[in-house]
């Protein structure tokens, strides 16, 4: 089988004999011209055959190969991060959008901290194009925004890529294909070249015709034009729109909530931020997934293609990882202060006592959760599980505040689009009308066990308290 095998990585990866990559079993990469001097043999390095190839499914040494300046015959994505969860959870998303465009491809462990993603084509695809798929791919996945780590775009002129089932020489890892479905567990050699001989390759207008390219535009491409690279491995430097800040996803995420996912084929995306937002905004998992369910019902059915039964599916998928896997939106807990004047700032506007533990969960709320522009969500059912009081009291103290001018809803009473849940308002967006001169010598730092008693009784003892409050509202605000 290995003589199949070895034909079979020479048809889906190698365009040109003459340049490719050597790592050795110290886990040096030496990037090879056929007919130069190799300065370590003093002898003439000779073109890539089948004898390198048998060496590298054997493991003695590993191969690496790159495109030409116009075309490749196959392109891949190089996931490659610290956190191997991360790098697991970042190749689902982005073969899930694969997936969703009906574009077949295959993941390889790369043998130590990420998964290679290949497509294969039957013709050539300009490196251009493959990039600008490459591009597209990344964005609907929304893969950048979240993490610390990288995605590369390989292949191209001097974006070289390690075959699959080598050894990668510094970790001794079988670098096996393996599926998304089995939670990428690594195939053996036998079930990884049993699996390399039954890879199919596709048109490359598959994936022209992702990216709206008209035969018009389509280049010539000659395989005299595959001219020779000097360098093997580039870091891939992500387009700006791909690095999104935590207020930008904050904001993002609210705006999915409040108007629904817009573009067709981004429902997975919407549903993973939101989920991360709702999650970092208090939310426990049950709660979460059902707020999600909500959201779904209520989207306009144009929007997404799928079955509302396989989203709801998806759906436990996305919370799952994100609980279970601690993703967050941002790196840290921001600060939560409360500053004296804050304080004040409660007690002299919200004259019911009522309104002053809303408001006072408010603000500790958006302290971590808004914007920054201030805007926070917070709906009537975790305002309840904040204060105590009953949702309906809630929703009656809320509008009294809002005439007050103590709260400003940013978005309020909104229908969503379409969809079965129709009838139901979409979820507030707020904005507390605070503005106080903050004083950082009389500040409390508090976590979320701290309640407005607790916070009443750093800034003043019983005795001003009982000056500053009504007498029942002493009573039960403080005994």
């Amino acid at each position: 089988m290995q003589k199949e095998a070895i034909k079979k990585l020479s048809d889906l990866y190698i365009i040109q004999r003459g340049k490719y990559l050597l790592q050795s079993k110290k886990g040096n990469w030496r990037h090879v011209t056929a007919g130069q001097l190799n300065k370590y043999t003093k002898k003439k390095d000779i073109r890539l055959s089948d004898w390198h190839l048998e060496n590298h499914l054997n493991g003695n040494f590993t191969i690496g190969t790159f495109a030409g300046d116009f075309g490749s015959i196959f392109m891949s994505f190089d996931v490659d991060f610290r956190d191997n969860e991360m790098a697991r959870w970042i190749t689902y998303k982005i073969t899930y959008t694969l997936d969703s465009f009906g574009i077949d491809h295959h993941t390889s462990f790369s043998g130590s901290k990420g998964y290679h993603i290949d497509i294969f084509f039957e013709d050539k695809i300009t490196v251009k194009h493959a990039r600008k798929f490459f591009d597209y791919v990344i964005e609907t996945s929304d893969v950048k925004q979240h993490t610390q780590g990288q995605v590369e775009f390989r292949v191209s002129e001097k974006q070289g890529i390690k075959l699959p089932l080598g050894i990668h020489q510094v970790t001794k890892n079988y670098c096996g294909f393996c599926r998304v479905e089995e939670g990428l567990r690594v195939m053996n050699k036998e079930q990884s070249e049993k699996y390399l001989l039954m890879i199919k390759q596709i048109p490359s207008r598959q994936v022209l015709n992702v990216i709206e390219i008209a035969e018009s535009e389509l280049d010539e491409i000659d395989t005299k034009q595959f001219i020779e690279s000097q360098d093997a491995i580039s870091p891939f430097v992500p387009l700006a729109n791909h690095e999104q800040s935590e207020d930008y996803s904050i904001s993002r995420a609210q705006k999915l909530l409040t108007e629904g996912s817009q573009v067709q084929g981004s429902r997975h995306n919407s549903t993973f931020l939101i989920c991360m937002y709702l999650k970092d905004c208090g939310y426990e998992r049950d709660e979460c997934k059902n707020e999600l369910y909500d959201w779904m019902d209520a989207q306009n059915p144009d929007s997404y293609t799928t079955k509302l039964n396989d989203c709801y599916k998806d759906i436990d998928l996305v919370v799952r990882d994100v609980y279970e896997k601690d993703y967050n939106l941002r790196g840290g807990n921001k600060d939560l202060t409360i500053t004296l004047n804050e304080l004040k700032w409660i007690i002299d506007r919200c004259p019911e006592k009522n309104q002053k533990l809303i408001t006072y969960a408010m603000l500790k709320h958006s302290k971590r959760h808004a914007n920054m522009q201030g805007v926070f969500y917070m709906p009537f059912t975790m305002i309840e599980s904040a204060t105590g009081v009953v949702e309906k009291t809630v929703r009656n103290q809320v509008n009294k505040l809002i005439e007050l001018g103590v709260i400003e809803v940013v978005a309020r009473n909104r229908k969503p689009v379409g969809g079965k849940g129709f009838q139901r308002n979409l979820p507030n967006l707020y904005r507390l009308n605070i503005d106080v001169f903050v004083d950082d010598s009389n500040v409390l730092t508090i976590n979320e066990s701290h309640d407005l008693k607790s916070c009443m009784l750093f800034f003043f003892d019983k005795k001003e308290l009982k000056n500053m409050l009504p007498r029942r509202q002493y009573e039960s605000l403080v005994g």
